[in-house]
């Protein structure tokens, strides 16, 4: 589980506390859209600050820090299957809560109780304007795509946190025990033993109760919606007493023709006179009188019978108990409606009486609910509210509207059918068989053929639906989709392949890799876009989720198949998505999901943008409080970087290829003139690669040992830059990791000068004579570390050789004023050279823990060079600081002609040892005839080592 810290960044406290569950003065404001190929450029450096932060904390980041909160509950390994799983549940359980909580939030923002959504199906009346006008109402830009954004989201984690309870059951689970059929035995007895022993069965209610809680939620309240058809019966605020125009019109024709009793319909007197223009009117008022007549009601009395059917379809579609269902239509004096919906509504209120009718009864019941549905009714609200009884699917499909209406029908229809099946087997036969022979009922179970795929051809016919294809085909919808078909493992691989599809569209995206073939079938438009970021906060935890409860079933392969790094693609996008809304804190939570070297390439491609050292502190803490392995960690990145951007065998001849000196010819004072900026214009900013590996190397000083490693990724990234001839990335190495500055950190040896690069001679020592056990540090360490050492004294050189050329050239300008403060910065620039050039001179990268052809060729490239230079350093500040730069330039022709110095060879291969000589020669001269001896800082003041080296001034002056 992860620390709990004070500080924060960019917004997110792991361990701290929940926000409250009143959410109501939360922002609604849309998320600023981060641009498409912003997303894209993934392994592009992008900055942590961006632009979607202000003072205001962004929505998205709440949601984000929300989710990742619950998710580190499972980060716990210390738990049992059954906890672990029971903890999974309860993830689901506040997801939901989470989304339900912003929806009512919104709504409340809104003045609405529930969602203000227009679902007339009649829209011509001046009221239903009126509703129009009043939903469209201005409010805050976009709100009501926000509100629609979270009650989808609402509705899947309400689908999740039903079903999956019954796809990952506790193996240990006591199965129900069968009872044997006695005559004491109601439907709801058999009902609840039916859902027991069918998980199907369970699935598919659960699946109802999900559509029915989201349609009461989220629909318009049923008196406004049948508000228009009751204003068109023309009966002012009367909701009640049944068909008041038409028992007017008979009762006005019984007074004027003087008629009593029962009329008959079939009387010619009454046919030609009880009418309402060409159609007959009914002459009687039981319910089925229109049916058994075949006879109009009085038009504004159809529209009444409209809005009750209307609202008991409502009704029933919204999960309504029987106790709803009976006080709605008492109040309208329809009671009789309310019976004949009593026998099984399936009401999503699981606490309400079940219906204790026996089975027989039930059977027929439902058939009878089937003729109705099918042969009965005077409007199509009639007949689908019957159809919904009786588990019909096309009588219910004439109204449907939406993706959620026809899923409701078909799963009613399937479920109710299940049903019938078990009462007809668990009933005597003869007294089934006679039901069954003399009513019919439709069968959804056959109508839709093999059980197992009934959920994908079900959404796969919505797709190609005319009234719901658009939806079907929606993000969210599609996800939907995959949960009812149990083929979210499918749906999560085709959203990778449709991720890594678009992020490597124009470029090679290394972090969202694309799998298969470009041209494969797999329709984007269906998915999340990246850009989506709370369609991707949602799929990821959907991902990680239905990971979590089928490693616990056993049913994650270990061997890393292509199929899950594909589904990995989610993750690393919304990794990428955290990095760019600045959520970096996130991250470490979701790369420990993935399987893997995977993980650790994502968290470090997606740390490159944190530089500062304390956030990167925080970031290891909290990857050292999720089990990860830092070492691992930091290790990985430089090995990954390498490897992934390995050098051109194409390598060039190392002789020519860099250059100190020009091609002026030497005078006797300055003698052979530097190049200036012989290094090169330093660029704005470094390569996306180098800057990387340079980072990566950063990382080790925050880690505790890593010795070896840390010096064999330094001493590599160093030889490519030098091998590159990238010397200002080479250079940005020398100044960001000083050899000195990790010694200091991993061992506690502190050196004030790192400028004088004995230190590392006297850490050699005391290292051999074993005196620096304490630190660590003994023969084998100083041995790693010598040639990073080695190649930064190069750098470093040539860094302040850069600068004495400059100053030279600066020296040599008449309009330029050069005072004592330049002489003594040109002295200290050569002191440094000098101190510099000591490992340089003495078996430059011939020692090293392993062979490296590559240290020969870095030999030949830069030793010539460097020395010749160095010549023309002393030979310049001898004429121009103090003559004791001359006579050291002659030591080191003594130096270099020993038999056994190592740089005369490489002189001699390069064929440059004429020019070096000759640098020798115009040092002799300009020493035979200088006189003028500043002693400024870069000379040998020291009588006592001159002696040591048995030199003497007057030995070069010419006297006269």
């Amino acid at each position: 589980m992860l620390a709990q810290r004070p500080q924060r960044m960019h917004g997110f406290e792991f361990g701290g506390p929940s926000p409250p569950a009143d959410l109501d003065d939360q922002s609604t404001q849309l998320l600023p859209s981060i641009e498409v190929q912003e997303w894209l450029d993934a392994d592009d450096s992008i900055p942590i600050v961006s632009p979607l932060y202000d003072d205001d904390v962004n929505e998205f980041a709440q949601d984000a820090e929300e989710f990742a909160r619950g998710l580190d509950s499972l980060s716990i390994v210390r738990r049992s299957p059954a906890e672990r799983r029971a903890e999974i549940f309860k993830l689901v359980d506040s997801y939901y809560q989470y989304a339900a909580n912003k929806v009512h939030a919104l709504r409340k923002s809104q003045g609405q109780l529930s969602r203000n959504l227009r679902r007339s199906y009649d829209t011509s009346s001046q009221d239903s304007m009126d509703l129009d006008d009043a939903d469209n109402s201005p409010g805050l830009p976009g709100s009501a795509e926000i509100l629609k954004k979270w009650e989808l989201e609402a509705q899947t984690w309400d689908l999740l946190r039903r079903l999956l309870p019954l796809r990952y059951p506790n193996k240990t689970s006591l199965k129900p025990i069968r009872h044997d059929v006695t005559r004491f035995q109601s439907c709801s007895e058999l009902w609840e033993e039916f859902l027991q022993t069918d998980p199907t069965a369970q699935e598919r209610k659960a699946v109802l109760e999900c559509l029915q809680t989201s349609a009461d939620e989220s629909r318009v309240d049923i008196d406004e919606l049948v508000r228009d058809y009751q204003q068109r019966a023309e009966r002012g605020d009367i909701i009640a007493y049944g068909w008041l125009h038409t028992r007017s019109a008979i009762k006005l024709q019984k007074n004027l023709n003087g008629w009593s009793g029962a009329l008959d319909p079939n009387a010619s007197d009454v046919v030609q006179k009880l009418r309402n223009g060409s159609n007959p009117l009914v002459t009687q008022l039981d319910p089925d009188v229109a049916t058994r007549q075949n006879r109009k009601l009085q038009p504004q009395d159809e529209y009444f019978e409209r809005a009750i059917w209307l609202g008991c379809y409502e009704l029933l579609r919204r999960g309504r108990s029987i106790a709803e269902i009976r006080d709605w239509c008492v109040e309208r004096t329809e009671v009789w409606r309310a019976v004949s919906m009593s026998a099984m509504p399936l009401s999503k209120d699981e606490s309400e009486g079940r219906f204790s009718c026996d089975p027989l009864s039930m059977l027929l019941w439902r058939r009878t609910c089937f003729a109705l549905a099918r042969q009965g009714g005077t409007d199509d609200f009639e007949r689908a509210v019957y159809g919904v009884l009786s588990g019909d699917i096309p009588s219910v499909e004439k109204i449907c509207e939406d993706w959620d209406d026809f899923v409701f029908a078909h799963y009613n229809a399937l479920l109710r059918t299940q049903f019938d099946a078990y009462l007809m087997k668990r009933s005597p036969q003869d007294s089934t068989a006679t039901i069954t022979q003399s009513f019919p009922a439709f069968n959804a179970v056959q109508f839709h053929g093999d059980a197992a795929s009934v959920g994908e051809r079900l959404v796969k016919s919505l797709e190609t639906n005319a009234k719901t294809s658009a939806e079907a085909k929606t993000p969210m919808k599609t996800l939907q989709a995959a949960i009812l078909s149990n083929s979210l493992d499918q749906y999560t691989y085709e959203l990778g392949l449709a991720l890594g599809n678009l992020a490597n569209k124009d470029n090679v995206s290394a972090l969202i890799p694309r799998f298969g073939s470009p041209d494969q079938d797999i329709d984007d438009t269906k998915f999340v876009q990246p850009t989506d970021h709370s369609g991707l906060r949602v799929l990821v935890h959907v991902y990680l989720i239905l990971s979590n409860l089928e490693e616990l079933q056993g049913g994650m392969q270990k061997e890393l198949p292509e199929r899950l790094k594909v589904q990995e693609n989610v993750v690393s996008a919304y990794v990428t998505t955290l990095r760019l809304t600045g959520l970096t804190d996130i991250m470490p939570l979701y790369c420990r999901q993935m399987q893997g070297d995977r993980a650790f390439f994502t968290l470090s491609r997606n740390v490159i943008s944190v530089t500062d050292q304390q956030e990167r502190e925080i970031l290891l803490r909290l990857m050292e409080k999720l089990d990860m392995d830092i070492a691992e960690f930091v290790r990985y990145q430089p090995r990954s970087l390498l490897e992934q951007h390995p050098l051109q065998d194409d390598q060039q001849p190392a002789f020519g290829r860099f250059t100190v000196v020009s091609n002026e010819p030497p005078t006797l004072k300055y003698g052979r003139p530097l190049k200036p900026d012989f290094l090169g214009e330093p660029p704005e900013n470094l390569s996306d690669v180098d800057e990387h590996l340079i980072q990566s190397l950063e990382w080790f000083l925050l880690v505790d040992g890593l010795w070896h490693e840390l010096f064999h990724y330094g001493t590599a990234i160093y030889k490519r830059f030098l091998k590159q001839f990238n010397l200002h990335a080479a250079r940005a190495l020398s100044e960001r990791i000083r050899c000195a500055e990790i010694f200091k950190r991993k061992a506690g040896i502190i050196y004030d000068d790192d400028e004088d690069a004995s230190w590392f001679d006297e850490v050699r020592a005391s290292a051999a004579a074993g005196s620096l056990e304490d630190n660590g540090i003994g023969p084998e360490e100083v041995a790693a570390a010598q040639n990073f050492f080695e190649m930064e004294c190069l750098i470093r050189t040539l860094d302040s050789m850069e600068t004495v050329a400059s100053s030279e050239l600066l020296a040599q300008d008449p309009t330029e004023q050069v005072g004592r403060d330049f002489w003594s910065n040109v002295g200290r620039e050569v002191k440094r050279i000098k101190s510099f050039m000591q490992p340089i001179l003495n078996n430059w990268l011939m020692e090293s823990i392993e062979e490296d052809e590559d240290f020969a060729y870095l030999r030949d490239a830069y030793l010539p060079e460097t020395i010749i230079g160095y010549v023309s350093v002393l030979h310049f500040a001898g004429t121009t600081l103090t003559r004791d730069n001359l006579l050291e330039c002659m030591e080191l022709a003594s130096v270099i002609a020993k038999k056994d110095a190592d740089v005369a060879a490489v002189i001699m291969k390069a064929g440059r040892m004429k020019e070096l000589v000759e640098g020798f020669a115009n040092c002799s001269k300009a020493l035979a005839i200088s006189s003028n001896d500043k002693k400024g800082p870069g000379g040998i003041n020291s009588k006592r080592m001159m002696r040591e080296h048995g030199w003497t001034r007057e030995l070069w002056s010419v006297k006269k």
